[in-house]
């Protein structure tokens, strides 16, 4: 969902709201047309239709951050951290957002005292109050000295939504077999405003990347997505995997990657950011469904 980063002391903002010639040998003239307009056209309805199915979608999850690079006047801070939540999936037709909203049971392997009724702030708020008051319940564990309050692994579908999809170009990349699937790379790139991600300081930030889909259904297998906003690069990748359970291609495992400016020579006594890298890791596993209230439109 697009979100914003907001400055805090001693923090670093950014915000997050990302043809080719080609040619085919071996692909049956039978098989399903792997234009990219016709590719492009798939997804759209896939995601449209995914964004009903995912929607009171629970799973649990293991999330992990490890910060890789030094900070000199960060000897004290963590430099990794383990969780274990329950994860809310939803698209919020009011706004039009995706939500991934974490319920963090444990932090290290201590239990946390205070946890939020997510049950009871799904049926009592609206779309728009869960946004702002359940986004912040994401990042109070995080890690790093790059703030950031969003952790959507579907985040790159808003690519193929209606209200997003005419300001990217798309590009076909590659095209192969895997089993019976027929299996697409799309580029796409964001040209214009209002970008899905944004920053409060330096205003737009046009997004980039990729996405694996099935020629002809529009499934899609994996995304990635990139960003820069000043000296901070951001690029998030989830990869999907059918749950026979639930009958449904789900968010498997989500990659987050944070860097910001470039690996130094020589680190000085009193730089304050030197190099930040910080790379974060979750995996979803028993997916189940949820009841909410109606109120969720």
């Amino acid at each position: 969902m697009p979100s914003g980063w907001r400055r805090r002391p001693r923090g670093l903002p950014i915000c997050v709201l990302l043809s080719l010639p080609f040619s085919v040998a071996g692909l049956s003239s039978q098989g399903p047309d792997t234009s990219t307009r016709a590719v492009v056209t798939a997804v759209a309805q896939y995601v449209s239709d995914y964004q009903r199915d995912l929607t009171s979608i629970l799973a649990d999850e293991s999330y992990t951050q490890d910060v890789v690079s030094r900070m000199p006047r960060d000897s004290t801070a963590p430099r990794s951290r383990r969780m274990a939540s329950e994860v809310f999936f939803m698209f919020m037709p009011g706004t039009r957002d995706w939500m991934a909203i974490r319920d963090v049971i444990a932090v290290d392997g201590l239990p946390v005292e205070d946890r939020p009724d997510i049950r009871q702030a799904l049926d009592d708020l609206s779309s728009t109050e869960v946004a702002a008051t359940l986004k912040r319940q994401n990042s109070r564990f995080n890690i790093g000295r790059i703030l950031r309050n969003f952790s959507e692994p579907t985040l790159s579908l808003l690519v193929f939504d209606a209200n997003h999809r005419e300001r990217f170009s798309f590009a076909r990349k590659r095209v192969r077999r895997e089993g019976n699937a027929v299996l697409v790379t799309l580029a796409f790139t964001e040209r214009e405003s209002p970008s899905l991600i944004t920053d409060p300081l330096r205003g737009r930030i046009l997004s980039t990347g990729e996405v694996i889909v099935e020629a002809g259904i529009g499934r899609v297998r994996r995304t990635v997505l990139r960003a820069n906003s000043g000296e901070i690069k951001v690029e998030l990748t989830t990869d999907y995997t059918r749950d026979e359970k639930l009958a449904l291609w789900v968010p498997a495992v989500f990659r987050e990657s944070y860097e910001r400016g470039t690996p130094p020579r020589r680190i000085e006594a009193d730089t304050e950011y030197a190099h930040v890298v910080v790379v974060c890791e979750a995996r979803y596993s028993n997916f189940r469904r949820f009841q909410t209230s109606a109120r969720i439109k």
